[in-house]
């Protein structure tokens, strides 16, 4: 491992986001691993050490949002100035609802450590929606950005490609290639509303597939911090 590599690493492991991040994609990929293990019929002991690795990573996850919520309400307040509209309140809005997930998270972690009595199932449930509202709008925000950035590249052609089936998949491709950040954030965002769809009962996936989906958008948000760690 090369001197910047390591050097990358450690200014991505002292932030709170990428400590959070490592933990994260642990806590999805050993319930998708334990997942398998079940499938195939291996040892329940061993299924039962990585379940309570995935618990104690889940519950590790909730201290690290602390002071998060304030965070994302100082991103609401910058977000609300943005002139372009559909950014402004698919923006703001996220941020939002993303700031009081985290609060209610607190207070779940509050109630797990005896400090307060409140119904943590409710609490639980009312996190899940609001996490469920910031990703449909993160989700809303992507698709926006990747529509304009397409009406952009077809606008630079010096024909019209627009009943082109052809050339308008050429337009993607190049987009694609463009903003590989809009993609991977497009994917992430998808993989990852399928969480709260679960947690909030709205559908019901198997362990595996939320094993799956939360170790994919794991992987990305965590990607994501990486390259900003590399520009700090």
């Amino acid at each position: 491992m090369s001197d910047d590599v390591l050097g990358h690493f450690v200014k991505f492991s002292n932030q709170t986001s990428g400590q959070d991040k490592i933990c994260r994609v642990l806590q999805y990929s050993s319930q998708l691993v334990w997942w398998y293990l079940e499938k195939r019929g291996f040892s329940t002991s061993y299924i039962e050490q990585l379940k309570q690795l995935q618990s104690s990573l889940s519950l590790a996850r909730k201290y690290f949002s602390l002071g998060k919520s304030v965070e994302h309400m100082r991103g609401a307040a910058v977000a609300i100035h943005i002139n372009d509209p559909i950014l402004r309140y698919s923006i703001t809005l996220s941020r939002i609802s993303s700031a009081l997930q985290f609060l209610c998270d607190n207070v779940y972690l509050f109630s797990r450590l005896g400090l307060l009595r409140l119904d943590q199932g409710n609490l639980l449930s009312v996190s899940s929606k609001l996490w469920l509202y910031a990703d449909l709008l993160n989700i809303i925000r992507v698709c926006y950005e990747i529509r304009h950035e397409i009406k952009e590249q077809i606008d630079r052609q010096e024909s019209n490609i627009r009943n082109s089936k052809h050339s308008f998949y050429s337009t993607c491709k190049c987009v694609m290639v463009r903003r590989p950040d809009l993609v991977m954030d497009l994917v992430k965002n998808v993989s990852d509303v399928w969480l709260p769809v679960h947690a909030s009962g709205l559908t019901q996936l198997s362990p595996g597939s939320v094993g799956l989906f939360g170790t994919v958008s794991s992987v990305l948000g965590a990607a994501t911090i990486w390259q900003k760690s590399g520009k700090l």
